[in-house]
């Protein structure tokens, strides 16, 4: 029997990104996350449930964006690793060698090394038990040639990082056609 608390575990893989934010005083974030979802087609908006006292969401509260970028295959250890523990003065980029990127909408850096960032303006968040709900509108998206297929990440040539549970992750290489009515 599982336990209930365990349920996250049944509900994967999940799709895996970064959140890049900026602090008021200027130090680049960078943390991963797996309970990420597309929640608004018009508008376009993203959910990610982030622990409460992250500094993601202390960041995107107080200047009002952030960068949601897929983790793929290419820098699948680098994101991972941006999970380390630092103070609020100490950048993930630096500690772990990502290059910040230049966004064209918002203050928060985007990750060089990704070949897609999502640019977000913050539009709410809510509290769900111990997360917290960080809904962002997308206002650009920053794609490398050849990184989107079909209006997707073209996950064939950059493989989606997905995270099981635990340590485990997987990398989706593939996909198939299922015909609905």
């Amino acid at each position: 029997m599982i336990d209930i608390k365990e349920y996250y575990g049944l509900i994967s893989p999940r799709p895996t990104v970064c959140i890049s934010t900026m602090s008021p005083k200027g130090t680049a974030n960078l943390g991963p996350y797996s309970f990420v979802s597309p929640v608004s087609f018009d508008p376009p908006v993203i959910g990610v449930s982030v622990g409460k006292g992250k500094d993601t969401i202390l960041n995107a509260r107080q200047t009002g964006d952030f960068v949601v970028i897929p983790l793929t295959k290419s820098w699948m250890k680098e994101g991972i690793r941006a999970e380390i523990s630092l103070g609020r003065d100490q950048s993930e980029f630096e500690e772990i060698g990502l290059k910040r990127r230049l966004s064209k909408k918002v203050k928060s850096p985007g990750v060089m090394e990704a070949p897609v960032n999502i640019e977000c303006e913050y539009w709410d968040e809510i509290r769900v038990g111990d997360h917290i709900w960080l809904l962002g509108k997308v206002v650009h998206i920053s794609a490398e040639e050849g990184a989107i297929h079909n209006g997707r990440l073209n996950i064939e040539e950059l493989g989606s990082v997905c995270h099981v549970k635990g340590e485990e992750f997987c990398i989706s290489e593939c996909t198939t056609t299922i015909e609905r009515d």
